[in-house]
This record gives structure tokens, sequence and C-alpha cells, in this order.
């Protein structure tokens, strides 16, 4: 039996999502299509009449899902009436009202009340930190119960998504966005939560564009707060603006997300940088791309993979998305910095004490950029880090709730920048 799912973006009627047996299709609507105002779905599903199939579609939805199968197993399980784990449509039938970036799925019939205001039920704090108490005890409990939230966040970590209104949250419902994404780290890592903070914060201090967080303690819970900025406040409401990362735009299925796995690469990432922005935004992409990688170099960051890079879709332009997800592996035990990777290759190379002046210039020019300016640029960063480090540790909040790990990663981040500035 054929279903369908009307397509939002922007709290318009972009296209219809049809599924016969798992596999899905896409097709916009004759106005959306001709509209030039209209924003593409994804990269990979440029504005045209004519219907989108599952090879396209499928990498595009499973994009808006968790990683992990046992998360989308109780996924499925909480879905009234239970719905398919292998199936991205049954899944987001059920979860897909408020996703990354503008796009939400509802159906035919909920179409007519898609746009209907529906109160925020609020939460307390205590509210709060059992969720993040289920999630660690298990990495799964996504959810707060079969009914409530309706949303999908991707990924591999266990988070959920809130809204934060005048000092409030809640788990609004309806068309209203959640504003906030919450994490409670990674148990294998005790400390991740600020370490992602923290770092975050660094790149933010040496002027590479990265989403704002905090860290804070729920019931004496803590976790990353994440402001999303796939979200934007007019006036007296909230826009949701349009995203997808790069494995969605080149159409690559999140289980390839990483380049050794046959996911894309930073020259692949630039080909299509070069095919939807103009030659000057293309470059300047690029370089902001590339310093982001050696900035994942200096720090020991491990995860940097495609789906760790988005772009924001707004019309027929396209920009970088701010980062996000940046985090070091210098701070941890199993830590050896003659064997960390990265997720991206330099000049062929993963392994970071192999990649060095040598290998940033030959990187930057296959990607078409000028080798000099690059390092430059490279150069520039490393001499902003010692005093982003310092500014960033000095964090209250991070002093207040681990001191000690706040002091190790310091440490350990000075130390890398020590490393690299001698290498440059």
């Amino acid at each position: 039996m054929r279903r369908e799912l009307v397509v939002l973006l922007g709290s318009r009627r972009a296209g219809t999502l049809r599924c016969e047996v798992r596999s899905c299709t896409f097709e916009y609507d004759s106005e959306y299509v001709h509209d030039p105002r209209s924003t593409p779905l994804s990269l990979s599903m440029p504005l045209r009449p004519g219907v989108f199939e599952s090879r396209v579609v499928d990498p595009y939805l499973w994009g808006l899902l968790p990683d992990n199968p046992e998360t989308l197993q109780r996924w499925a399980i909480l879905a009234t009436p239970p719905a398919d784990e292998h199936n991205p449509f049954s899944l987001l039938e059920h979860y897909g009202r408020d996703c990354a970036g503008a796009v939400q799925f509802v159906s035919p019939e909920e179409f007519g009340a898609a746009f209907e205001p529906v109160p925020t039920r609020w939460l307390s704090e205590k509210d709060i930190g059992d969720q993040l108490r289920a999630l660690r005890r298990d990495p799964n409990a996504w959810t707060f119960d079969e009914t409530g939230g309706r949303f999908s966040l991707a990924g591999a970590q266990a988070k959920f998504a809130l809204l934060k209104e005048d000092g409030r949250w809640g788990r609004p419902q309806g068309a209203t966005p959640t504003t906030h994404i919450l994490k409670p780290g990674i148990p294998e890592f005790p400390g991740s939560a600020l370490d992602e903070h923290l770092c975050m914060s660094i790149a933010a201090e040496v002027g590479l564009p990265t989403a704002r967080s905090t860290i804070e303690t729920f019931d004496g819970e803590v976790a990353i707060v994440v402001e999303r900025y796939d979200r934007i406040r007019l006036d007296d409401r909230i826009e949701r603006l349009h995203q997808e990362d790069f494995c969605q735009a080149l159409a690559v299925m999140p289980s390839q997300k990483y380049q050794s796995d046959g996911g894309p690469g930073l020259m692949r990432m630039t080909e299509l940088l070069r095919r939807v922005q103009r030659a000057r935004q293309a470059d300047a992409t690029a370089q902001r791309l590339l310093l982001a990688t050696a900035f994942d170099w200096v720090i020991a960051g491990t995860d940097a993979h495609a789906k760790n890079y988005s772009l924001l879709l707004r019309g027929a332009a396209v920009s970088m998305a701010p980062l996000y997800d940046v985090a070091s592996y210098a701070p941890f035990p199993r830590y050896s910095p003659e064997t960390v990777s990265l997720a991206q290759k330099v000049d062929g190379r993963y392994r970071m004490a192999e990649i060095g002046p040598a290998e940033w210039r030959a990187q930057a020019a296959a990607l078409g950029l000028d080798p000099d300016g690059f390092l430059v640029q490279l150069r520039d960063l490393l001499d902003r880090m010692p005093r982003a480090i310092e500014r960033a540790c000095l964090d209250r909040a991070a002093l207040e709730i681990d001191a000690a790990f706040t002091e190790r990663l310091r440490e350990a981040l000075l130390r890398r920048t020590e490393w690299a500035a001698a290498l440059l």
C-alpha cells in the first residue's frame, strides 16, 4: 500500500513524500517549483518537476534520524502505532514534526491543522534532569515518552531537543520549533560534554564560526546545551532555517559518513561547493572548511566526518553552517599523539603526526586554494590558540562542574598547539 506525507519547508508546502514497500520517492509541488523564492529540500534534489527516486531520497531521510540501530528500534516500538525501524518514512511519520533544518513531515490528514498553535508543555529542572539520567543509563532513550516531542535528531550521540523561552524550558508541540539541543556526553568518555563545550568556545575565540553552547547542570546532571543555528527568533515567533549535512547534499548514506568508509572527503565536498556557489564564495568556503580541518588537527579532533559539516540553504543561496560537534581526544587516557587520526584525509594522510606544512600546502593546492595564503591563515590561527584556550578554560561553570578535567584539557591543548606551531 502506498502512503504519503506532506513535506513542509519553512511552513510552506514543498512537496509530497511517498512510500511503497520501503521505497521512498519525493516530488515537489508544481507551485513550489516555479516560485523563485523556494528553497530546495536538498542539493541532491534540485528544484525541478518530476519524481526523485529512493537512491537520493533515502540518504536525505536517513540523515535526519539517529545513526544507532538500537535507538531506531526503540523509536519504532514507542511510536503509535509501532513504526518500521528499517523504513525512514515510517519513522518520520511519527517523529518528523521537528527535524534538522526547516523540514517537517505531516500526514495529509494533519496538514490542515499543521500551523495551529499548540500549548508547550513546560518542564521543571527535575524533568530535564530525569531525562539526562535516563540517557546516562540507556543511551537509546532519546524520547521523553511515547507521545511527546515528535522531534528527530541525527547522529550517534544521545541527545534531545527542547524549546527555551523567557528562561523556561519546554517540549513544544505542533508547529512550534525546538531551539536548543541537550547532550549529556558519552558515557565511555567522562567529561566529553565539557570537552565539546570548551572546544567549541575555543573555535569561536579563534574566529571560526561556531554554534553557541553552554555547559549546564539540571538537577545534578551535566549537559552541553547547544543553541540551534537553524532556528531564528523574529519578533514574537521562532522560524526554522533550512540546512543539510554534506552526506545529505551528496546523497551519501549516513553509514558512509567517514571518508575511510567511502564517504565524502575534502575534495568531494569542495567540488560540491564549486557547483553551487560562485567562484569567490566557493574559494572562501573551501578555505573555511580546510581551516576547520586544521583546527581539528591542532586539538586532536577525530570525528569531523561529512555529517559534522553542514550547509545552510535559503532560496538559491548556499552557505556553510557554523561548526558543531567539535571535541578533542587529547584529554582522554587512550590518546596517543603518534597514532591519533583525522576523519578527513589531508594530502592522502589521516594520521595527524604525519601531517605538516608540506601536506597542508598540497591539500590547499588540490582544493584550488593558494597554498601560501592558507599557511598564513593556519599560522594566524595557531597564534590565537593559546589565548583562546586560556579564556575558554576560565569558564566559571566549567570550573565549578569539573576543574580537574578543565585543567587537563587546557594543558593538553596548549601542548598540541606548541607542537603544531613548531612544525610550521
